[in-house]
């Protein structure tokens, strides 16, 4: 049996995975898939990525192996797959995707009674190294938010869309996607329809959001409505849904204009700032991972890491006993 592993033609497999393999080996992914969409209620993105994956790993087995049929699956090609992401430069969170895809697809073929061995629990990804999501202080926060003029039409709509993304812990693709008959400005709610995984939410909006929601919808919505505009909230020059590149450039040169790091800032950083705040003024965690569409508690745990590094930042810069320490380590120097 051949033991070396080949490097992925990364640009190959992302134009067609699939080409030349058996329909034996497709026809399963595409019922796995089908089972995950009707099932689980995953979303359209993550049916692409995880046939985009098995697709991958099919090929690779395929033309190393031979492999045509997946009652035939076996760790080691698995174990090969995992070694040649690593040779063609896959990143640890990449692969640890692939690998979470692979878990479910052979515990699917397992129970379908296609593979016999069950070899799901003995496939590892990498280990992830979990970062502290970036965050700002209330007071950089607002220097932010009132960057965008109050006075121009794009002003307050660049306004509201970071008023609505740090009042209500929104993502870049559901701030988008908001329409008209999603908010509720009179009761201060949002509903989130287009949220990941498709998933319904309904989330309070701050008193300043609401204001400078409704200022936007009043006075500066109209010089961007088209013909062809539908009820989307956020529009560009065009008349159309703004899009997530167009956030993403404009809060990095907010960020610029009122002097903070825009190496550092990007949309997230806003829903990231929500949940780190509302955290640090004692909000239950259960509450913010409802508004932020958590499915995963330990997802919004995250955030309870970012706090307590805070803490311990403040008491190190902060607390007497610092200063304290520190003479008694420069006495202790000196004696030796």
């Amino acid at each position: 049996m051949e033991h070396t592993s080949p490097v992925l033609d990364r640009s190959a497999l992302m134009r067609n995975p699939r080409a030349g393999l058996p329909v034996a080996l497709t026809d399963t992914i595409d019922s796995y898939l089908a089972w995950v969409e009707l099932e689980k209620g995953r979303s359209k993105n993550t049916i692409l990525g995880y046939d985009n994956d098995l697709s991958q790993l099919a090929a690779f087995m395929h033309d190393k192996f031979a492999f045509s049929a997946w009652d035939d699956l076996q760790s080691e090609y698995i174990e090969q797959w995992q070694a040649s992401l690593s040779i063609s430069n896959y990143s640890n969170a990449s692969s640890a995707r692939k690998m979470t895809a692979v878990r479910g697809f052979i515990r699917y073929i397992t129970k379908e009674g296609i593979l016999k061995l069950p070899i799901a629990e003995n496939i590892k990804g990498p280990r992830l190294v979990r970062k502290l999501p970036g965050t700002l202080s209330v007071e950089d926060m607002n220097k932010l938010l009132t960057a965008p003029s109050a006075e121009s039409s794009q002003g307050l709509r660049d306004r509201a869309i970071m008023e609505l993304a740090y009042s209500s812990g929104l993502r870049v693709s559901e701030i988008c996607s908001t329409r008209i008959e999603n908010v509720d400005l009179k009761h201060g709610f949002i509903r989130v329809i287009s949220g990941k995984g498709d998933k319904d939410r309904v989330v309070p909006m701050g008193r300043k959001a609401i204001k400078t929601l409704e200022k936007y919808l009043v006075s500066g919505r109209e010089a961007y409505t088209r013909e062809n505009s539908g009820s989307h909230i956020f529009l560009s020059s065009r008349g159309l849904p703004i899009s997530r590149k167009t956030v993403w450039h404009l809060i990095k040169q907010y960020a610029a204009k009122c002097g903070l790091d825009a190496s550092k800032i990007k949309p997230h950083s806003l829903r990231h700032s929500f949940a780190t705040h509302l955290l640090a003024g004692g909000a239950d965690l259960r509450v913010i991972q409802e508004m932020l569409g958590h499915s995963d508690i330990a997802t919004t745990q995250i955030y309870t890491k970012v706090d307590s590094s805070r803490l311990m930042d403040e008491h190190a810069q902060f607390h007497p006993r610092r200063h304290f320490s520190s003479k008694l380590r420069k006495k202790a120097a000196v004696r030796k």
